[in-house]
């Protein structure tokens, strides 16, 4: 039971943490998988050392829950201590393990780039860690051509700079050197270049700023260019590595989450075989993890590890488990149909059979938090936006009432969502379009440096996306239209035409009104066969009245009752009663008016 309180009161049920995951045994044809210690056990271990006398109450707990574990309770299915599992509890990731991984895998490609000859500039170009032996992603870019020598003095100068640790000059020096990119100095011989080729020299230059930055803990300018270095190689991995730190900073740890996934994803994509470093990713992933976890106080969640599709009953089941676990998050709940969460500890790219995947369940403290998932599940293309009306432009106070639900309600929620799958499709309902259409609030309201930060971060994941997922034929479309118009409003062109994303918004608010009627007149529709049922059923009363009088209350004096039988008589048979003894009545009236006449009579003849 403190166990289980314990897990109440947390914000977040994952066994990274320590914390139970749902598992349904009846159900599932793999083995249970991995479960952490919970709290209750190192709290024994701490008091040993101690040398404290534990509670006796505690063992004859454990060997209770035992037996309820046999009976496929709720502890059997959150694999809490399960012999069952294959593979030790991993410990809990500490934040000086966290740092130093951190440190390792961002700064460890920091190599003394001062070349003896030019041709040397472009092996310094390999995205590879200096210190951990990281293969390079992508290809071998020592086959570039011949770099321009003036882009090589301005590196040699840049790179002395941050060799003695001034971070700030070095900066602007590497600044200085992406300006000559932009201006078409980055080969010897720029006409027979390869535009691949001179992205992946860009690239390193933008992360070459970007560790500057990084340095100097000033995460918005880093993320800035972290976004233009993902744009220009999707495929390095030490790319998405520097974002997840600038988001660690910035205190987003549920994009540093994504950012350490992908990376740990392309750094096997792109040939990558050294286990240490994979390891080392993976371990940053799971601290990141648990720092999300833990900074979440609107929600809490819950992993299952399924495979395939599951029923309408094994969804209600796993979240009847929520409950249990989580009492104080159950006032709306959601569990995300598709699937396709992953976590560290039992995620192996090179061995897809042993990957398990999970279904996520988000319990709300309070419904207006998460209701808005609801659409998700009933909605083929749902909108979030709030707009009143789709054919005329918002005011200026439904731009900052949109500016609000996106940003502080809908967003937040659907980056955690995210954050642990690695493929979230383009649709809505994926984070993608309605981010763009944040991005149109923003650029409505005039805040266009965040309005920059959100274009410039979406056209960094559809960059990356054909990495991840397989895209059909009309994702691709969506892929590339999304691209062009998103490029098209960062240079500020085509500022008439209508984005793609604004006009999915249209469209899906006017499907929403539609929705809306329709909802409406079958309210209406119903209401009224609600309330002719009631007048026919009114009705009915009213003649049963007729047919059976009522007996009169008590307490009403001198009051004439109705001297009819009690049952049932139909009005024309009382009707004729009524008239025959009327008749009687009448007849016996004239037949003693006349015995009455015929006796004067004959008194009077006989005077």
């Amino acid at each position: 039971m403190k166990t289980q309180r314990n897990i109440a009161n947390s914000t977040g049920s994952l066994e990274l943490q320590g914390l139970e995951q749902m598992v349904f045994p009846e159900y599932t044809e793999h083995p249970t998988p991995a479960t952490v210690q919970t709290n209750q056990s190192e709290e024994k271990g701490q008091n040993k050392r101690k040398g404290k006398k534990t509670d006796s109450s505690v063992p004859k707990r454990s060997k209770k829950n035992d037996s309820r574990r046999k009976d496929g309770s709720p502890d059997d299915w959150a694999g809490a201590n399960n012999e069952r599992s294959p593979l030790p509890a991993p410990p809990r990731i500490s934040l000086r393990d966290l740092m130093e991984a951190e440190t390792k895998l961002v700064f460890g490609d920091e190599q003394d780039i001062t070349h003896k000859s030019l041709a040397s500039t472009a092996t310094q170009l390999m995205c590879q860690a200096a210190e951990i032996g990281g293969p390079p992603s992508g290809p071998n870019l020592s086959f570039l051509p011949q770099i321009d020598k003036w882009l090589d003095v301005a590196l040699q100068d840049a790179n002395s700079y941050y060799q003695q640790k001034k971070y700030a000059t070095a900066a602007s020096r590497f600044t200085a050197a992406l300006e000559l990119c932009s201006k078409g100095t980055v080969f010897e011989k720029p006409f027979n270049a390869d535009y691949e080729d001179i992205c992946k020299v860009v690239s390193f230059v933008e992360s070459r700023i970007v560790a500057c930055y990084l340095r100097m803990k000033r995460p918005n300018p880093a993320l800035l260019h972290c976004y233009r270095s993902i744009q220009l190689n999707p495929i390095c991995f030490q790319n998405h590595l520097r974002q997840a730190m600038a988001y660690r900073l910035l205190g987003n740890p549920c994009e540093a989450v994504r950012g350490a996934m992908i990376a740990d994803y392309i750094y096997w994509l792109s040939g990558g075989n050294n286990r240490h470093i994979s390891k080392l990713i993976k371990l940053y992933w799971q601290g990141l993890l648990e720092a999300a976890l833990s900074m979440e106080k609107n929600f809490s969640v819950v992993f299952t590890p399924w495979s395939g599709k599951p029923s309408i009953n094994i969804i209600d089941k796993m979240e009847e488990a929520f409950r249990k676990l989580h009492p104080a998050f159950t006032d709306y709940i959601f569990t995300d149909p598709r699937g396709g969460h992953l976590l560290p500890q039992t995620t192996d790219w090179s061995q897809p059979s042993s990957t398990k995947s999970y279904f996520l369940t988000l319990g709300f403290r309070t419904r207006n938090d998460g209701d808005f998932l609801h659409k998700l599940l009933h909605r083929r293309s749902p909108t979030f936006t709030g707009q009143r009306s789709p054919f005329t432009p918002p005011s200026y106070r439904d731009l900052e009432m949109m500016f609000e639900i996106q940003g502080k309600k809908i967003l937040p929620v659907l980056d955690f969502i995210k954050c642990t799958k690695l493929s979230v499709g383009f649709s809505q309902g994926s984070g993608i379009i309605e981010r763009l259409q944040y991005a149109s609030v923003l650029g409505q309201l005039n805040r266009f440096r965040e309005h920059m930060h959100v274009l410039q971060y979406t056209l960094a994941e559809l960059a990356v996306a054909p990495y991840l997922q397989d895209i059909s034929p009309s994702d691709t479309e969506l892929l590339l239209a999304l691209m062009a118009d998103t490029m098209d409003t960062l240079e500020g062109k085509r500022p008439d035409q209508e984005r793609v994303w604004n006009a999915m918004q249209k469209v899906e608010a006017v499907k929403e009104m539609l929705y809306q009627i329709e909802e409406t007149y079958l309210k209406k529709k119903a209401l009224r066969a609600t309330r002719q049922q009631k007048a026919k059923e009114k009705k009915a009363l009213k003649k049963l009245s007729l047919r059976s009088p009522t007996t009169p209350p008590q307490g009403q004096l001198n009051e004439v009752t109705d001297p009819q039988p009690s049952h049932p008589i139909s009005y024309s048979r009382r009707r004729r009663r009524i008239d025959q003894a009327l008749q009687n009545t009448r007849s016996k009236h004239i037949h003693t008016n006349t015995h009455t006449k015929g006796s004067v009579t004959r008194v009077l003849g006989e005077d």
